[in-house]
């Protein structure tokens, strides 16, 4: 245990003597598990139908990265089967969005899916052409992201985890 803090010391002292400090996130996921998407009844005889489950993000999970006037970067998407429901194949189209209920500003697209003909999946994978900033969205005292599904749903409700894989820039000024 002694040899651990006499290592650590200098690390700490660099930081409390420094300006400034910076750090890169290559890589950060964020999963909200058990999303719990409503059935829709019926949906043998109407055909493909669209259903909408939400989550919040609030300024707890976030209020670090706020004040470290941090850079946050969606890469990816995750939208994996519950045990519930072991497989997506009834997804036909998924649209992720983020939105700060606060504000004035439209909706964030940060996800939109079209499964192919012979796709079959429990796993649904987006990654970005480019990264979307989330920044302000992040930052926000709350935000709201919401995922839609369309196609022949199941009766009855089914979850599924959605994980966001991020990375970006922590600054940090004394």
């Amino acid at each position: 245990m002694t040899s651990r803090l006499f290592s650590t010391i200098p690390l700490l002292a660099a930081l409390a003597s420094a300006c400034s400090f910076e750090a890169d996130l290559p890589e950060v996921q964020v999963t909200q598990r058990g999303l719990k998407m409503p059935g829709a009844p019926g949906t043998a005889q109407v055909g493909e139908v669209s259903v909408t489950g939400s989550y919040t993000l609030s300024s707890c999970n976030t209020a670090s990265v706020k004040r470290m006037g941090s850079d946050v970067l969606v890469r990816q998407v995750r939208i994996a089967a519950s045990d519930s429901q072991p497989s997506l194949d009834f997804i036909d189209f998924a649209h992720v969005t983020m939105t700060n209920p606060a504000s004035q500003e439209s909706t964030t697209e940060i996800m939109s899916y079209d499964r192919s003909q012979t796709a079959s999946t429990s796993v649904i994978d987006v990654n970005m052409p480019a990264p979307i900033d989330i920044t302000a969205l992040w930052s926000a005292d709350k935000t709201v992201i919401e995922l839609q599904a369309a196609g022949q749903l199941p009766e009855q409700d089914w979850t599924v985890d959605v994980t966001l894989t991020l990375s970006g820039k922590i600054k940090y000024e004394l």
